[in-house]
């Protein structure tokens, strides 16, 4: 059965780095070990050319590692200028790898004085799968203490800047205004996956990180406000006109429907489609797609910098497009293949445990596995690694489902998924729908915390 320890990092990647640099370096007091958080040129994950570059890149120069272990008070274990100078050094990293999380498969130098790191795929292939189908909703999320009102969990408050409270949908609003109340909403629902405990204003105490979020042309604080808590100001930028980079005189509800007409005419242009009637399906589509494409326009760029709306068509709205169209295509194909079992082509969906995940360690599904499903947990706690500093990287995540449907598209014209109906291509057939499921759940989770919704059909 494909199992795995429960008591594992709800980032892998988090506690993989930390085993890595353990066998390169050594804290005279483990007990005080910071938690790393960035790794520069030190340690690269990778999720493109993984043939070339391997799984991930590490500098093969000590000075690199000198460096990294001065900056964080750490002890280098080596003593020549190579971090691994021969043979026997390579073999026993991947020695000492087996005791890791997921063990290493193959160590080799590349260009530029870097190595490249291969992973044995069978463990992390059923980890991945595994954790994403059990947890669902909830993968990649830190693991509350069972009580959630321990006081040794740290508090938050986020709030939104009374300017902007009175918005109700942001219907009418100016469109700055409408992306600072998305921005809020976004890191409300980011916050799910993190470590502190969210409290409402009147339940906040002197311990209590107080998060705001404001527009970048407002004071730098109220003047009524002098508690001691600490203070975090999260700048929303301006919406901007593309040519004269002026501010826009667009509400919210005008570029909405600015938007969703962009797809509506896609829509005719890819589909053929003809007629969008009030309250058909398709128009109700069109409004989903529309509000999808001003997520993606507002938050593909820097959260505090200025964001600009798309005239005429030209710009992001392919982005925002093309992921749902990949969302709908994820669902037909699971509707296609329950559909089939139904009406007695294929036999039902074995348990997983029962599955060869063997067979999904050729390249492209390696890709999608090691490059974006795994990464998943890694991406959310990035997004939100410098919020205390007054940025939340919420343009990864637009850019992570932009890459996801992609390589996904991509893995669906290369592989034949719904094959016909025989012995020896089943087991094949149930892997893969294994990995589109997972696939669907983490895109879908994505999408969640933006705000948007996937699509069933398009």
């Amino acid at each position: 059965m494909h199992t795995h320890d429960m008591d594992m990092s709800h980032n892998p990647i988090t506690k993989l780095t930390r085993q890595l640099i353990d066998f390169f370096a050594i804290y005279p007091d483990k007990e005080d070990a910071p938690r790393l958080q960035r790794y520069g040129e030190l340690i690269r994950y990778h999720n493109e050319d993984l043939v070339e570059l391997g799984d991930l890149s590490i500098a093969a120069s000590k000075i690199n590692w000198i460096c990294f272990s001065q900056k964080n008070g750490m002890l280098l274990r080596i003593d020549s200028d190579q971090l691994l100078p021969d043979e026997e050094s390579m073999e026993q990293l991947l020695e000492h790898s087996k005791q890791w999380l997921f063990p290493l498969l193959s160590v080799s130098k590349l260009r530029k004085e870097r190595y490249a790191l291969r992973f044995q795929r069978a463990p992390i292939i059923a980890y991945v799968l595994d954790s994403i189908l059990q947890q669902g909703d909830t993968y990649g999320q830190v693991k509350k203490l069972e009580n959630s009102n321990d006081e040794n969990m740290p508090t938050l408050c986020l709030i939104l800047h009374e300017k902007f409270a009175e918005i109700d949908g942001g219907n009418i609003k100016e469109l700055h205004k409408f992306r600072a109340k998305q921005l809020f909403l976004i890191v409300r629902r980011l916050l799910n996956y993190d470590h502190y405990r969210l409290v409402e204003p009147e339940d906040k105490t002197d311990d209590t990180i107080i998060v705001s979020v404001e527009c970048n042309n407002q004071s730098r604080r109220c003047a009524t406000e002098q508690s001691p808590q600490k203070y975090v100001r999260l700048a929303c930028g301006p919406v901007l006109e593309p040519t004269k980079k002026t501010a826009t005189m667009l509400t919210s509800s005008s570029y909405m429907a600015l938007r969703s007409n962009d797809m509506l005419l896609i829509a005719m242009h890819r589909h053929g489609v003809r007629e969008c009637g009030k309250g058909t399906d398709l128009e109700r589509l069109m409004q989903r797609l529309g509000h999808a494409a001003v997520i993606v326009d507002l938050f593909e760029v820097r959260h505090g910098t200025g964001a600009t709306v798309v005239r005429n068509g030209s710009g992001s709205s392919k982005g925002a497009n093309y992921v749902l169209y990949n969302s709908a295509r994820l669902e037909t194909l699971l509707r296609t293949f329950a559909a089939q079992v139904n009406a007695g082509v294929y036999e039902p969906l074995p348990p997983l445990e029962k599955i060869d995940l063997s067979l999904l360690e050729d390249e492209l599904d390696w890709q999608l596995i090691y490059g974006y499903l795994l990464s998943f947990p890694e991406l959310v706690e990035s997004t939100l690694m410098q919020l205390l500093q007054g940025q939340c990287a919420v343009h990864l995540l637009v850019r992570y489902i932009v890459n996801l449907a992609s390589l996904f598209s991509r893995y669906y014209r290369n592989k034949q998924i719904l094959v016909q109906k025989r012995s020896n291509l089943m087991p094949v057939l149930y892997a893969r729908i294994y990995l589109v499921k997972a696939v669907r759940q983490v895109l879908n989770s994505a999408l969640a915390l933006l705000g948007i919704q996937p699509v069933d059909y398009m």
